[in-house]
């Protein structure tokens, strides 16, 4: 075989591993509502035994999420005499389906859509909320790249009650 044949040869197949590489990369799981909502549970599942999947499921919602759970962490750390991560304010088994899915389908309107999320029995089902966002970088800037975010339904802030006269807490 000539050098010149040999060459052409090795061209073709560079080209041809280069345009088959870009269709073997997998989208990131938060790029489908259904991919945010499944890394959500796996993280807040993994959390139970590994406070840094806390974390990780943490930066998986949403803004308001997460303002909402700073917020909490911000009045509650106080009366508990330490500072209180966000994350923290996860509890174990209050966030979370009480089922095994098995199934998931999203129906997205704009940046905003709903997961509907099955197990095996009929009245194992749950609705959940995402938003598409952009990605933080490593120092917490909005960059141009967008994800779907976990959009917990949490009720507002409420001001800690104060005993009449004191200034103290109930």
């Amino acid at each position: 075989m000539s050098v010149l044949r040999l060459l052409g040869l090795v061209g073709a197949l560079v080209a041809l591993a280069l345009a088959v590489l870009p269709g073997c990369s997998r989208a990131a799981p938060d790029a489908t509502p259904e991919g945010a909502v499944r890394q959500w549970l796996e993280k807040m599942e993994d959390s139970l035994a590994d406070p840094a999947a806390g974390k990780e499921a943490y930066a998986l919602l949403s803004a308001g999420a997460r303002k909402n759970l700073k917020a909490r962490a911000d009045r509650d750390g106080p009366r508990q005499g330490r500072r209180i991560q966000p994350y923290e304010m996860l509890a174990e088994g209050r966030f979370g389906l009480r089922f095994r899915p098995k199934h998931m389908s999203a129906t997205i309107t704009g940046d905003r859509a709903s997961v509907d999320v099955r197990g095996d029995e009929p009245t194992a089902q749950a609705t959940v909320f995402c938003s598409k966002e952009p990605v933080a970088d490593a120092n917490g800037k909005p960059t141009a790249l967008l994800a779907w975010r976990v959009d917990l339904e949490l009720p507002d802030v409420a001001p800690l009650n104060k005993r009449p006269g004191t200034g103290g807490s109930l």
